[in-house]
């Protein structure tokens, strides 16, 4: 599947910002609601995706780097 640019980009801001709602919305709805552990569940899952695909999208550029410069280094 094709994601235009300044969509797959946002992605992980975009997960973060979900995370950060649904842990405010335990909070706005008590801790006490039958809902509140799903929500909180969903929050976190939320903010750890982010951080994943933030770290895989570093791992994959450095790679990117290190290879494009070895193959200019060859030439």
């Amino acid at each position: 599947m094709w994601l235009p640019e300044p969509v797959y980009k946002s992605l992980p801001t975009l997960y973060a910002f979900m995370g950060a709602c649904f842990i405010v919305g335990v909070f706005y709805l008590g801790l006490d609601a039958p809902m509140s552990p799903v929500y909180l569940a969903m929050g976190l899952v939320s903010i750890l995706a982010s951080i994943t695909v933030t770290i895989w999208r570093s791992k994959h550029a450095a790679k990117t780097q290190r290879a494009d410069s070895d193959d200019e280094q060859t030439t």
